[in-house]
């Protein structure tokens, strides 16, 4: 007679002999790693890298022997069918979901066949030599295995001491944290650097990162730490196991990208933050992502799981407001498209975030503003600059004026609720500066319509360059006329809270850096607005003026060269304020030559497109190439490649600028623009970017 089929049944497998209890619990002790012989912080220099490396090894097969060891002892309170209930008790929703089961489903096979085979003793014997040798050095040098903080990588090595770690931590506290506070407060206590440090180690490391940056007599503080932050990083991309801490780690890199992380730093500012900020948002959203944390943007769960969710909901919302503000300052889509909070959340959905006693910040009412603000701009980046195509088509056939004003009027209604919100005078200047500049991208949108119906009504015969400066040089007469003052009053506003409302050292220093990228965006609008004539000269001085109070603010900022303050108001100054020199001069008399004396005469009487007003000021033409929200296009144009900006990496201090006319004579040969070329390429660039 046949055996039935066990296939899809219970299958009761026997326990094995368990192992004595004292190698039980010798094999569950924790291996942990030791600190060196060193005390004092040392600066790391080209051949720490290796040791950090061989360390991270060792901490690896350490805790893998670990693991196998707990899983083995887990086994025998395990129930007899572990393995198929697994399956049974919940459904899959997708592959991942199934292949997460049945991952779940080979650890434990893997573990019962590690405890009936002994399979597992190799990697336990091996945990246990090193485990053995790290004792013995640790009595050679008279130091004991100590756990915490000490067991944290670069406290270990001799990098940094505790005291270091929790001077920077309680520094981040005081001056970063009300900014974004995704640091759970827990970890703020003076009790809770040991649990912060074997926890939270990407968090940790980030915070570090973030608050050693500003400390210009400790440089070697920062290295390191960022280093460190730059092997997480690479092994959060790598795919490496990582919890929600490493995404909220990523978020604060994003918010303010410490000069540590990026390999070169020009001397000028070009938006390289802006890039590296697109990279850590989306590795966080991809993360987020592979850790169901937009499974949270809907609150089904019962008081208990909100407890567990409740931070993992809070990281989530931060995915989507980083998501859609960097998308909306370098003008690309979104990465994220859904679940977005915007599912009726509230203040009252963070607990982490509501004061605990009387006189303490209401974060939760102040994420809630930022919420409803960035939810603004992201509809606007949905309708107005969706795409080059609806735009363009949207911008010639004038439908966009219902959009705008709706948008115009969300945007006030906004201000009404939130305008008065009580908090910090520096926190409220903040969502002020976020209103103001809103303000403007919605506006900025129909001065580019407008300009795209002007070229479509420019006659053949006609420069591009007087055509464009004679529409603009009556604003009032234009339809939009409304939309093009109100871009204009919003760039202005941004820029007069910055330099009059913000104490440069208190503050501004420690401000996210879109803040900073925000005041440039404002800055180079009024210049291309000024290009096209929409300003007057009685109305020109006055912004000059503002965009002096702008640069000193910026470097007021600043600690060093390297700063963001201080590349980017060197940024402004070049585009704003650069005299003309001798050689400038000599062109100018010659501009109408038919012969000039020169290759600088020649080259701009060729083009004619560089004038200079009473102060001896250049005044471009309005067919300049970049885009107001394209720095890397402003900063070949005011290093005169239009080409490649890399040569501003080279030029050293600012007076590597003026050596000569010639770095401004390509820039002002690409402004030559006839006949319906000139139309296209005006228009948009190969990077699908509005050249407004």
């Amino acid at each position: 007679m046949l055996a039935s089929s066990h296939r899809g049944g219970s299958r009761v497998r026997k326990k094995t002999a368990s192992i004595d209890g004292s190698a039980s619990a010798h094999n569950l002790t924790p291996i942990l790693p030791v600190q060196g012989s060193r005390s004092q912080p040392a600066q790391p220099t080209a051949t720490s890298a290796p040791s950090l490396r061989t360390a991270q090894s060792l901490d690896g097969t350490a805790q893998n022997a670990t693991f196998a060891a707990v899983s083995t002892s887990n086994l025998e309170d395990e129930p007899s069918s572990g393995e198929d209930s697994s399956i049974d008790n919940t459904i899959p929703r997708n592959p991942s979901d199934a292949w997460q089961l049945l991952k779940d489903v080979a650890k434990v096979e893997n573990g019962n066949a590690a405890t009936t085979t002994g399979a597992v003793w190799p990697i336990v014997g091996h945990a246990h030599l090193a485990q053995d040798n790290a004792q013995r050095a640790a009595r050679g040098s008279g130091n004991i295995v100590h756990t915490g903080i000490l067991t944290y990588r670069l406290v270990r090595e001799g990098y940094l001491t505790p005291e270091i770690i929790r001077s920077l931590v309680q520094r981040y506290f005081e001056h970063y944290h009300c900014h974004l506070p995704l640091v759970p407060r827990q970890y703020f206590e003076p009790g809770a650097l040991d649990r912060f440090a074997t926890t939270e180690k990407h968090l940790l490391t980030a915070v570090l990162t973030i608050a050693s940056k500003d400390l210009v007599d400790q440089p070697h503080v920062h290295q390191s730490v960022s280093r460190y932050m730059h092997d997480l990083v690479s092994g959060i991309a790598a795919g490496h196991d990582c919890e929600v801490e490493a995404v909220e780690a990523l978020l604060l890199l994003a918010e303010w990208e410490p000069p540590g992380l990026r390999h070169n730093i020009e001397a000028v500012g070009r938006g390289e933050e802006d890039r590296s900020a697109w990279m850590h948002v989306g590795m966080a959203l991809r993360t987020g992502y592979f850790l169901s944390l937009d499974r949270t943007a809907f609150r089904q769960e019962s008081d208990e799981e909100a407890k567990v969710d409740a931070r993992k909901r809070f990281a989530w919302a931060n995915c989507y407001v980083s998501d859609r503000l960097i998308s909306v300052r370098i003008g690309r889509a979104f990465w994220a498209r859904g679940p977005g909070p915007m599912t009726g959340l509230s203040s009252r959905d963070f607990p982490t975030l509501q004061p605990r006693f009387d006189g303490e910040e209401d974060y939760g009412k102040i994420f809630q503003a930022t919420l409803d603000l960035t939810q603004l701009y992201s509809n606007v980046h949905d309708v107005l600059y969706s795409g080059m195509r609806s735009s363009n088509q949207m911008m010639l056939m004038g439908d966009y004026v219902k959009y705008v004003d709706d948008f115009r009027a969300a945007i006030d209604r906004w201000y009404m609720t939130w305008g008065n919100i009580s908090c910090s005078k520096h926190i409220k200047t903040t969502l002020e500066m976020s209103y103001q500049y809103l303000r403007l991208y919605t506006n900025a949108f129909v001065f580019q319509a407008q300009i795209s119906q002007a070229i479509a009504r420019k006659k053949a015969e006609t420069p591009l360059r007087e055509h464009l400066r004679r529409v603009f040089s009556n604003v009032g007469s234009l339809p939009d006329a409304r939309f093009i003052w109100g871009s204009v009053a919003a760039a202005k506003a941004f820029l007069t809270i910055l330099a009059t409302q913000i104490d440069p050292v208190k503050h501004l220093r420690y401000m996210p850096l879109r803040f900073y990228l925000y005041s440039i965006y404002s800055a180079v609008f009024l210049y291309k607005a000024r290009s096209f004539g929409v300003m007057n000269e009685s109305e020109q001085r006055p912004v000059q003026g503002l965009i002096q109070q702008v640069i000193d603010a910026l470097r007021q900022a600043s600690l060093s060269a390297q700063d963001p303050g201080s590349r980017y108001a060197r940024l402004l100054e070049l585009l704003w304020m650069k005299p003309l020199k001798l050689g400038y001069h000599v062109a100018r008399d010659n501009m109408h030559s038919p012969v000039a004396p020169s290759d600088a005469g020649s080259q701009l009487s060729s083009t004619g497109s560089i004038k200079m007003d009473a102060g001896g000021y250049m005044q471009y033409s309005p067919a300049n190439n970049f885009s107001w929200l394209d720095l890397e296009a402003v900063g070949d144009f005011v290093a005169g490649d239009p080409m490649s900006g890399q040569n501003l990496g080279m030029l050293g201090p600012l007076g590597g600028f003026q050596t000569g006319p010639a770095g401004f004579m390509a820039s002002a040969d690409t402004m030559h623009w006839q006949g319906q070329t000139a139309v296209s390429s005006f228009q948009f660039d190969l990077n699908d970017n509005l050249l407004f």
